[in-house]
């Protein structure tokens, strides 16, 4: 009993020795060790990949345009089907068909410093001039992709969500929670308001070991968008944009994401509907 209460004076001891240490290292600014970061992905996240629609990053715009004049057509294929014992109507199709992938190459500018419709648009801050920077631009109709090539390869695709979800846009919270439901947490973009000093934020962010993925809420113009970019370029920007540099837009400041919970079943298709018409392999591959 002597010998059990002497260890329990002890430990007692030694416990009160090391809380008024522990007092004086707050008293002296001491912090808890911070939690180590995520680890960095190093495999391509599956749902990440299917937001591109069968691209690639480093095409060639001529290679996208062949993948994208292949949507095109097999948006149109079921219809030409239905109708193939009617020349007429079946021709007409395919001129429809011609007309839209012709629309869709004549769509493509080389930024070479000359006025384009996009030097003031919600793209503005995508491109830069005189750095062989290029962009082609496909309209599915719920969503508008820009699809951005830099020395002649593909780094970024701009999906700004049209249709439905422009004319009643979801709450920022219910988007963000089905797109974390959909690719785990992520991090806040938020935005500094010069003015009011009020930070919001205004986009959330996710990566892969390929690709940074990116859901920003667009105030000017009332709408989502889906910003897609390869990573590697986006670390080398400072080399590749040696004649320009343009100013970032507010709201690409990023911290740390907390949770959010799980949006209603009135928005649970989202995803879905961001990721747009993917080509049907049974389809025949020339028009």
């Amino acid at each position: 009993m002597k010998r059990a209460g002497l260890m329990l004076t002890v430990a007692v001891l030694l416990v009160g020795a090391f809380v008024p240490e522990a007092q004086a290292q707050r008293r002296r600014g001491g912090q808890e060790a911070t939690p180590a970061p995520p680890p960095e992905p190093t495999e391509p996240d599956a749902n990440i990949v299917a937001l591109m629609n069968g691209l690639s990053w480093g095409m060639t715009r001529d290679q996208v345009i062949s993948v994208v004049k292949e949507e095109i057509k097999q948006k149109y294929w079921p219809q030409i089907v239905a109708v193939q014992d009617d020349g007429v109507a079946e021709q007409n199709l395919r001129n429809r068909m011609e007309r839209d992938q012709q629309k869709f190459i004549d769509s493509c500018v080389k930024f070479d410093g000359q006025q384009t419709p996009w030097s003031v648009s919600m793209i503005d801050q995508e491109f830069t001039q005189n750095n062989q920077e290029e962009m082609c631009k496909y309209d599915r109709g719920d969503s508008v992709d820009f699809y951005f090539f830099i020395r002649g390869k593909l780094w970024k695709v701009f999906r700004s969500l049209t249709g439905a979800l422009a004319a009643a846009p979801p709450v920022f919270d219910d988007m963000r929670a089905q797109m974390e439901a959909q690719f785990g947490p992520g991090e806040s973009i938020t935005s500094l308001n010069e003015y009011t000093l009020i930070t919001t934020t205004v986009g959330v962010k996710w990566q892969d070991s390929q690709t940074e993925l990116q859901m920003r809420w667009l105030d000017l113009y009332g709408v989502f968008a889906i910003v897609l970019t390869e990573r590697a370029t986006l670390g080398n920007l400072s080399n590749l944009r040696r004649a320009v540099t343009t100013t970032e837009r507010p709201g690409t400041g990023l911290t740390q994401a907390v949770t959010e919970g799980v949006a209603g079943d009135e928005n649970a298709d989202i995803v879905q509907r961001i990721r747009g018409t993917r080509p049907d392999p049974s389809a025949p591959t020339t028009p």
